[in-house]
């Protein structure tokens, strides 16, 4: 069906809402265009009067539910401790120890009498699924500082500190002040934290205004394990432009009376991207059915409703098959909220132009609008997947077992050649990459007692690296990089055990710290040309920001002669005020961050096995390199732990 010019089916969940307000706002974002909606018992809603009213009437069976708390700042005070560097020292200590794997900022206050207590932020999710909790108060009406943590998040808190800093669990005072729910809540604490001084999150990031705040709250949001109630959910169909609107309508309507029989629904079909070559059909579901149960979404329900989605639409006469990203070893991935946010950052709608330039040079959104961007740019270049798995391979398989019969009726199909050569290098790629990873798992992991050589070692590292070699010259592009970076981590995994083993071979029990950073150092060639091409992206961006602040600049000095004194002049010249601010202050970050970042690279070229210090971390990127370098620097340490373990187990003059 591909090969005679169907589309494969699409069908998306862009969104959930919770509570009535939200899903009012996505019903009514759906009706735009004033595009009618049609809903699960055949009515048509005109307006957004009728669509809240739709939505008010849902509302009774929405989930009741109180959201999870995600965040939380408590006061700290450590008896007996004093403002001196030392007493600073102790509360820095006490607070790292105390939220250890937890996102976390702070501020320390001096009280009139010398001593010192801190306010803290911190996300109530920690690293390997710890988590704080709260409960009300005794007694307490459910108002702000009514909650409590219960006894074990408290005892948990209190004896860290105590073990650190010795003051007994029982004189420590840890107060819980606040409570929130997801980014919001966060940036909510955090604003409140700065505005009465700087505070220090657990990165060594000083956090001063309401910008350092935005971008620390989106920061934190994928650690917070947040659990919001969804009461519906946005879905979106798609097809090709110049389809049978009508068709499509009705296709849609067929498709979700059989999937959500049992679900309140509304549905509308969008015309307006046809330039785009598109058009969709936007449904807004209730997420709960009559019957009480809910609507959970993975990849299995998606392929069902694929499925569904492509034989209603070819009932009514539409080219749209049902077929998996897998089975075209397509890396294709971003949604409709990566393309709208990459829209207005790149062309200011009419009527909300001052708002929208200030949103696209907030330094507070220049990683979102990024990764839109990169998730955009990658779905466009479409490396090719690479089948990892056995079950990846497997559908790999059948997908080219088709495409070869495709071939053979239609000898002269292009596009099926082009597609048995793309998942020909898809299974071969994967497989090469699945086979190393075993046997560099193999070779280097830990407690096994399978005698293996440096000379073994090197051996296989030779024929790994001719094997990537070869395959990389079959790639380009995008697929090519990918490759080379998925292959070198585990090159360079073995490599660096190879020296540890030749070491051993060689007597060594146990290295010096200066032996660690020179196996390092022999294969930081990844970590390097890494942290080059972070300083690169950074300094491109700096100069890019700067550029920015300059044309902001000029464009408010020319409004400002320009302006009248009339109420809207004046509001466009504050809005341009506020976009001079906003794309200063962002070119000063960029500014701040490319330093870091050619510092970081400078570090590394010289000392790669020097851990880059946390105060250079001022970016995602950075963060990423930090953490890889550690994880280099944790393996080799945990092997050299593992081979003197084994010369005790062996006794002196063995092996």
């Amino acid at each position: 069906m591909l090969a005679a010019g169907y589309q494969p089916a699409v069908v998306k969940v862009v969104s959930y809402a919770s509570g009535a307000a939200r899903a009012t706002a996505t019903g009514q974002y759906v009706l735009r265009e004033d595009v009618p909606l049609e809903t699960h018992d055949g009515r048509i809603l005109a307006d957004r009067e009728a669509v809240a009213d739709e939505i008010k009437a849902w509302s009774a069976g929405f989930s009741k539910r109180a959201q999870s708390q995600d965040v939380g700042t408590v006061r700290l005070a450590l008896p007996g401790i004093v403002d001196t560097p030392e007493g600073r020292e102790t509360y820095v200590k006490a607070i790292a120890a105390a939220f250890e794997g937890h996102r976390h900022a702070y501020r320390l206050d001096a009280a009139s009498d010398g001593t010192l207590e801190a306010r803290v932020v911190f996300a109530m999710a920690g690293a390997a699924r710890e988590r704080f909790r709260s409960r009300m108060a005794e007694g307490s009406a459910p108002a702000r500082g009514s909650r409590k943590f219960d006894r074990a998040s408290d005892a948990t808190i209190k004896d860290r500190i105590a073990a650190t800093t010795g003051v007994a669990a029982d004189r420590i005072g840890i107060v819980l002040k606040a409570t929130g729910h997801g980014r919001d809540g966060v940036a909510y604490q955090l604003d409140r934290l700065v505005a009465k001084g700087a505070a220090v999150d657990d990165r060594g990031k000083t956090l001063a205004n309401v910008a350092d705040v935005r971008t620390a709250a989106r920061q934190w949001g994928p650690s917070l394990r947040s659990q919001s109630t969804r009461d519906t959910l946005h879905l979106i169909l798609s097809a090709k432009a110049g389809a049978d609107v009508e068709a499509l309508r009705r296709a849609a309507h067929a498709f979700l009376h059989d999937r959500f029989a049992d679900h309140k629904f509304m549905f509308g079909v969008h015309t307006d991207k046809q330039a785009e070559g598109h058009i969709h059909v936007h449904a807004v579901i209730t997420v709960k059915s009559e019957s009480g149960q809910k609507l959970h979404p993975g990849r299995d329900t998606f392929r069902e409703w694929r499925q569904a989605y492509a034989e209603h639409a070819q009932a009514e006469g539409l080219k749209i098959v049902a077929t998996g990203a897998r089975e075209r070893a397509s890396s294709q991935s971003y949604g409709p909220k990566d393309k709208a946010i990459v829209q207005v950052a790149d062309r200011s709608r009419p009527g909300r132009a001052a708002r929208d330039r200030a949103y696209a040079s907030d330094p507070a959104n220049r990683a979102m609008i990024d990764k839109a961007r990169q998730r955009i740019a990658v779905a466009r270049a479409n490396p090719i997947r690479m089948a990892m798995s056995e079950a990846d391979r497997r559908v790999l398989n059948d997908s080219i077992e088709g495409w070869r019969v495709v071939l053979r009726d239609q000898p002269g199909s292009t596009l099926a050649k082009d597609m048995l050569e793309r998942l020909a290098l898809a299974r071969l790629v994967g497989a090469i990459l699945g086979t190393i990873a075993q046997r560099v798992e193999l070779l280097t992991k830990e407690g096994s007692d399978m005698a293996v050589t440096a000379e073994q070692m090197a051996r296989d590292l030779r024929l790994m690296n001719e094997a990537v070699s070869r395959t990389r010259d079959l790639l380009d592009g995008a697929t090519k990089q990918q490759f080379h970076e998925a292959s070198a981590r585990y090159l360079e995994t073995l490599a660096n055990r190879l020296d540890l083993q030749r070491l051993a071979e060689r007597g060594v029990e146990r290295m010096t710290r200066a032996e660690v950073e020179g196996i390092i150092g022999v294969n930081a060639d990844r970590l390097i040309e890494r942290a080059n091409n972070v300083r690169a992206k950074e300094e491109g961006e700096a100069q890019r920001a700067a550029r920015q602040a300059d044309r902001a600049v000029e464009v408010e000095r020319g409004d400002q002669a320009r302006a009248g004194i009339d109420p809207a002049s004046q509001r466009d010249l504050a809005a341009n005020r506020q976009i001079v601010t906003g794309a200063e202050r962002s070119a000063a970050q960029e500014a701040r961050e490319a330093r870091a970042a050619t510092e970081a690279a400078r570090m590394l070229a010289r000392h790669p096995g020097d851990r880059l210090s946390p105060g250079l971390v001022k970016t995602d990127a950075l963060a990423q390199l930090r953490a890889e370098q550690e994880r280099v620097i944790r393996e080799i340490e945990a092997s050299d732990r593992l081979e003197a373990q084994k010369g005790q187990r062996m006794g002196p003059g063995r092996g």
